[in-house]
């Protein structure tokens, strides 16, 4: 019985941490939509550029860079990527479609270190660098 007891409280455990997660997850991938959202609309305002220079690019890049901070960790957890794919549907406002936000979601995850870490005192090259990949997510929508 002192087994069973054991299992059943391991296993309640682990089920606290997967809805821990999934919550996590959509939370982070609402945020991410939204900063998405608005990367996208000053990307096609300004011709399919982004403008690192500009305070709202800026302001929204960090907001992703901090958003996608679970996702490398958490690449091949399909529940995670399912959360997180409906929190970026949802945080997007529509922008993006469940079906477009699966490879936007693999573009994070490839971009992961070029869009981690950046803040208003990033290098020039570092913004740059961060440009480049979102103008190739971005492109995706």
């Amino acid at each position: 019985m002192i087994l069973a007891a054991v299992f059943a409280f391991a296993s309640c455990g682990s089920m606290s941490n997967v809805s821990s997660t999934d919550s996590t997850a959509k939370t982070m991938g609402t945020s991410c939509g939204s900063a998405l959202a608005s990367l996208y609309k000053s990307y096609k305002a300004a011709g399919n550029k982004l403008n690192m220079n500009d305070g709202t690019v800026l302001t929204s890049a960090i907001a992703l860079s901090t958003s996608i901070s679970g996702l490398k960790q958490n690449a091949n957890n399909s529940t995670y990527r399912k959360s997180y794919i409906a929190g970026m549907v949802l945080g997007s406002s529509g922008l993006l479609s469940e079906t477009k936000a699966g490879p936007v979601y693999d573009g994070l995850v490839n971009s992961a270190n070029a869009l981690s870490g950046i803040n208003t005192s990033s290098s020039a090259s570092t913004l740059t660098t961060t440009a480049n990949a979102l103008t190739t997510i971005l492109g995706l929508f």
